[in-house]
């Protein structure tokens, strides 16, 4: 009877231990294993989510600003405020799910040499498609000297450039040489506004540079974003040079990777503005368009509006991300 009673006893103390090393490790908020736990099947589920049609679709979608948490409003102020009092605008689009804001989106300016990027996506297209031939060489005549930006000035009249090597200083070394011999190889700067009138968009031409406004650079940037997802070896050209396009220190902020192409007038009134597609996770377009010239200003308002709109961009996909696990969630 004893052994038995002590049995029990033992039995009884094995299974208070038992409840208590259970207790304690799926229920004690304390303890590191019981929130590894719990984490862990956070993730899953979060997982899961992400993996719906809902979600998906969601994240496609744009995060209204009226979801917007105040640091992510107040990010997208402190963007805006940079341009209060200064001759500048600018328009910031979200390019996955075209999300936009910005300060005089539609004003227009000069354009510059902004205008020499949608010449050059033009011709590369016309390449794809087998309507020109990029090894075609052409002559630099005297009719096409002329200063300002570019490198084919310093060469002798007659000498020849295929036309790869012609589109390629057009945007890299923004060549105003090349971009003349581009335009008469074109048949004329309106058969590039025809065909951006196809894609939707209005050039409006006061000579061969013409004018833009923010929305029309973005515009200008979605494009150049397609094709880049083409795959195309022309588009992964065009990027390239972009890239390593003259004054990029005045766009690239940080490890960002940026493709764009500025414009600049300054004997005309001061003219400086720049067209971008920022390599963040999710890229975005960024065009600024100013009076304010090759200045000091110029240049700290450009690199603050990318460092900001990097922050931003960043921080409008954590929140809809969220937003969108919350509203697709698997088990809610």
């Amino acid at each position: 009877m004893k052994k038995k009673k002590i049995r029990k006893g033992l039995l009884f103390i094995i299974l208070i231990i038992l409840i208590g090393t259970f207790y304690f490790i799926f229920f004690d908020e304390d303890n590191v294993l019981t929130n590894k736990i719990g984490d862990s099947v956070d993730v899953a589920l979060k997982n899961i989510t992400k993996s719906t049609d809902a979600y998906k679709k969601c994240m496609k979608g744009i995060l209204k600003e009226e979801d917007f948490s105040d640091n992510l409003k107040n990010k997208k102020n402190e963007i805006i405020s940079l341009y209060n009092g200064v001759n500048a605008n600018f328009m910031y689009t979200d390019l996955e799910s075209d999300y936009s804001f910005g300060e005089g989106i539609d004003d227009e300016l000069y354009a510059a040499s902004v205008t020499k990027l949608p010449a050059v996506l033009y011709t590369y297209r016309l390449a794809d498609e087998g309507n020109i031939n990029l090894n075609k060489e052409l002559t630099y005549l005297a009719s096409y000297k002329t200063g300002g930006s570019g490198i084919i000035q310093n060469d002798s009249i007659g000498t020849k450039y295929k036309l790869s090597t012609i589109l390629e200083y057009t945007i890299k070394y923004s060549d105003n040489i090349g971009y003349a011999m581009l335009l008469d190889e074109l048949g004329g700067r309106n058969k590039v506004k025809e065909y951006w009138s196809s894609l939707g968009y209005n050039i409006k031409y006061t000579d061969n540079f013409g004018n833009l406004s923010p929305s029309l650079g973005n515009g200008y940037i979605k494009e150049v974003y397609k094709y880049y997802l083409t795959g195309k070896e022309n588009a992964k050209k065009l990027i390239n040079d972009m890239k390593v396009s003259d004054n990029l220190e005045y766009v690239k902020s940080g490890d960002i990777e940026v493709a764009h192409k500025y414009g600049e007038y300054v004997e005309g009134g001061g003219y400086y503005n720049d067209v971008s597609l920022n390599f963040t996770e999710h890229p975005f377009a960024l065009s600024i368009t100013s009076t304010l010239g090759l200045t000091d200003k110029m240049k700290n308002l450009f690199l603050e509006t990318h460092r900001l709109s990097i922050e931003f961009n960043n921080l409008y996909y954590q929140e809809k991300e969220n937003y969108c696990v919350e509203k697709s969630h698997v088990l809610g």
